[in-house]
């Protein structure tokens, strides 16, 4: 078993604000049949009511979250648990903190490299 590690990375990249969407979407293959719960702390978007209801007390799809996302909302603060094959196990956890940073943590060391290789100035944290 790998260790886990936590991965953070600058959100805003050039005056552009890497979304949700985009982050998920970066990541591809590696959490395509992934099942997600949404824990929202602070979301700014149009169609808030809309992510609530749809991501309330049920597991969404990597897919749904990025339609869901797609549009303008920001994430300022919340975290994502995803779970793959095991529904009681999460393989990675994704948080947004403070609209400047995301955090990425996981054991699996693909998830980890295809992170540093999307986002060069990633660098690890000590604990979550």
């Amino acid at each position: 078993m790998t260790e886990i590690r936590i991965l953070s990375f600058a959100a805003w990249r050039g005056g552009h604000y890497v979304g949700l969407a985009e982050v998920l979407a970066s990541l591809g293959v590696l959490i395509k049949g992934h099942r997600w719960q949404l824990i929202i702390d602070w979301l700014v978007c149009p169609e808030t009511e809309a992510i609530i209801e749809a991501t309330a007390n049920s597991l969404v799809t990597t897919r749904h979250l990025i339609d869901l996302f797609s549009g303008d909302g920001q994430l300022i603060d919340g975290e994502l648990v995803g779970y793959g094959d095991s529904s009681s196990v999460p393989e990675v956890r994704i948080r947004a903190f403070d609209s400047g940073h995301w955090d990425v943590q996981t054991d699996n060391p693909e998830l980890l490299e295809k992170i540093i290789m999307l986002y060069p100035d990633a660098h690890e944290l000590p604990e979550w």
